[in-house]
């Protein structure tokens, strides 16, 4: 059975609206969208690194405090422990997440999830009354998909958020880059990152590729934070600064070994003689394999430090998607 096939029986049996193309995930199967008791529902496939899995999101109107509804979902036992797991909860919404490897779970299982999760919200949120979640005030019947999420947003409302982003790219572009303060605190972050990398390394005697990709990450906040902005400076330092600091890190953890294996002391020499060596060493050794890590680092360190998009997208459900 096909995911459109699929989602089609889905739809069928909940009374809801199947929307090829569109809804929060983004696949070519869409979403099934619809709403009961005021709750906002979305059903659809997700595909990422941890596997496949059937994904539902609740939308409800917003409580005061974000984490109140996964704590008090955790706390009252009538989660369902076989048909997935609590993937997010926050302050407007449930994430639900049913991972499959070969063979989708049955359309009715999901079917009979879908209400055990509204009626777990049920005691703990509202739903909507038929106006908009911005205002609360204008009547708003029908869904709207603001970046793919469903909700309920007025016209009104959907040109105030435009407009506040438009000026919010604005104010953006107009701040002055602090391109030294930038360039302190992403040496900072670099030489911390690099010490961390070689004493981890040499106490575990292992190097992993989550390191090199934290390090990127760290030096680009860092570099974000003290340049202000996203520039084409802080985009070129920040991968050269990862890499240095995985390299550094490699320098470290030799010395290290050295030092253990010659039962000799620690000396500026010592580590001035593992540096000049540095690419011998590494060519040499699994010293290839951190390089790679490191290429990997810097390439999330150079998406971590890509611009913000002041952008958001309304599209009523079941418009042509292009």
């Amino acid at each position: 059975m096909t995911e459109n096939e699929y989602l089609q029986q889905v739809a069928t049996q909940t009374g809801f609206q199947h929307y090829p193309l569109q809804g929060p995930w983004g696949k070519k199967s869409g979403s099934v969208i619809g709403t009961r008791d005021g709750f906002i529902v979305a059903i659809g496939f997700n595909h990422s690194r941890q596997g496949a899995t059937v994904s539902i999101l609740y939308r409800f109107k917003k409580l005061p405090q974000a984490d109140a509804i996964k704590s008090a979902l955790k706390q009252s036992g009538v989660l369902p422990k076989k048909q997935g797991k609590l993937a997010d909860a926050g302050a407007d919404f449930l994430g639900w997440e049913w991972k499959y490897s070969f063979v989708k779970p049955k359309v009715q299982e999901v079917v009979k999830l879908v209400e055990t999760l509204r009626e777990a919200l049920k005691p703990l949120a509202s739903g909507f009354d038929g106006r908009c979640q911005e205002c609360a005030s204008n009547s708003t019947p029908a869904l709207t998909l603001m970046n793919g999420i469903p909700g309920f947003v007025c016209a009104g409302c959907q040109e105030k958020i435009h407009r506040d982003l438009d000026q919010a790219a604005v104010n953006y572009d107009a701040i002055v880059p602090n391109y030294p303060n930038g360039l302190v605190l992403g040496l900072g972050a670099a030489l911390l990152g690099g010490i961390v990398w070689g004493v981890v390394a040499y106490a575990i005697n292992y190097i992993f590729l989550y390191g090199a990709i934290l390090i990127g990450y760290l030096i680009a906040a860092a570099v974000l934070k003290g340049t202000g902005r996203v520039t084409r400076f802080g985009q070129v330092i920040i991968p050269i600064l990862t890499m240095a600091s995985v390299l550094a890190g490699d320098a470290i953890f030799y010395t290290l070994i050295v030092m253990k294996q010659e039962h000799i002391p620690f000396s500026g020499q010592l580590l001035n003689a593992i540096v000049v060596h540095l690419w011998d060493i590494e060519t040499k050794g699994s010293g290839v394999l951190s390089m790679l890590f490191a290429l990997v680092g810097a390439g999330y360190a150079i998406y971590a430090a890509r611009k913000p998009k002041f952008k958001t997208a309304f599209q009523p459900l079941g418009a042509p998607t292009l």
